[in-house]
């Protein structure tokens, strides 16, 4: 998720390369990405969720994500996270409230 970019640096290069999947664990993390101001306001912008933003930041990274809902009307909303494309100025948005790593990271455990 935004918030932990540790894989970015050189497992998910090497999983792109290698024909690998990766799939997202904890992809907003448990709620509590929701509760991000910079998230907020990217998705006031866009006309989206939070969790949207957040699920659509995922997919479009090329990672798989499966979010766990407790309703069918959060099941719509994750899905419409398919359908909502970032622009590069709401992902400027996202890398200046949650930075990718500048270096090699040790992986984050939830």
């Amino acid at each position: 998720n935004p918030s932990r970019r540790g894989i970015e640096w050189d497992l998910l290069p090497w999983c792109r390369e290698a024909g690998v999947t990766v799939m997202a664990y904890s992809p907003i993390e448990q709620g509590w990405l929701l509760k991000v101001e910079a998230l907020g306001a990217v998705a006031r912008a866009l006309g989206a969720t939070p969790a949207q933003v957040a699920l659509a930041w995922v997919l479009q990274q090329g990672v798989a994500a499966i979010p766990r809902s407790a309703s069918p009307d959060h099941v719509r909303e994750n899905r419409g996270a398919a359908d909502l494309h970032l622009p590069t100025e709401a992902l400027d948005a996202l890398d200046e409230a949650f930075p990718p790593p500048s270096g090699p990271t040790p992986l984050e455990i939830l």
